[in-house]
């Protein structure tokens, strides 16, 4: 492997169903152009980020590869979010020179800096997992059918991507949770479960997911405010 070598892998295999339409949701336009347009730039522009893997759907594939750079890689999706990870960690295995490190991001996340990416970058190379966490601002309160109570935030974060990982680490946590049939929503939680702390870094309010409609509202908001700021 070689040092301070790095790929993304780009999430934007999933369905979007919360959002209500019926193509993929990267492909809804924020500002002039898509939202996979602003997902995919600060990596693109990234000097420490080698190569860039998209992973899509393959009935979406098509358009993709219309509107995607020649320099990024497609790979098919699987059923599940951890599955493309795992199709995508295949692919990156075939390279010449497999990199060190793989940053795992949300294409549904179109602002996220290439500042965050160095911090991502930074500490996964020292301590070989890291992701990006923002401390929850909001009251949280648990309820269930016998009582409701407020839960201590000060120990809660929002968790966020880019997130980083040595290679080799993320594809044996990948490989484990194929066989031990482990169901995740994150990529650190494969490695958590895997036996290997994560490390955190600060994130940013701007990096959200859009999700749904009210959130590609704000997300036109966001782009707004930093086109005019």
């Amino acid at each position: 492997m070689t040092d301070e070598a790095a790929v993304a892998v780009i999430v934007a295999a999933g369905q979007g169903t919360r959002m209500g339409g019926k193509h993929n949701k990267l492909l809804l336009p924020l500002g002039t152009r898509t939202i996979l347009e602003f997902s995919l730039e600060p990596f693109l522009k990234h000097p420490r980020i080698r190569k860039i893997f998209l992973t899509v759907a393959s009935q979406d594939r098509h358009i993709f590869e219309k509107i995607i750079p020649e320099e990024v890689i497609l790979v098919e999706g699987g059923r599940r979010r951890q599955d493309s990870v795992h199709h995508a960690l295949l692919q990156i295995l075939q390279e010449k020179q497999v990199p060190e490190l793989v940053l795992m991001h949300d294409g549904a996340r179109p602002f996220c800096s290439i500042k965050l990416i160095d911090r991502i970058l930074d500490a996964a190379f020292e301590h070989d997992a890291a992701i990006p966490v923002l401390p929850l601002v909001d009251t949280i309160r648990r309820v269930t059918e016998e009582k409701t109570e407020v839960v201590d935030r000060s120990k809660l974060f929002a968790v966020q991507t880019p997130q980083g990982f040595r290679t080799e680490l993320i594809l044996d946590a990948s490989k484990q949770a194929l066989e031990k049939n482990w169901v995740v929503t994150d990529d650190a939680s494969l490695v958590e479960n895997s036996g290997h702390e994560v490390i955190t870094v600060e994130g940013e309010p701007q990096n959200l997911k859009i999700t749904t409609p009210d959130d590609l509202k704000q997300a036109n908001w966001i782009l707004n405010l930093m086109i005019h700021t």
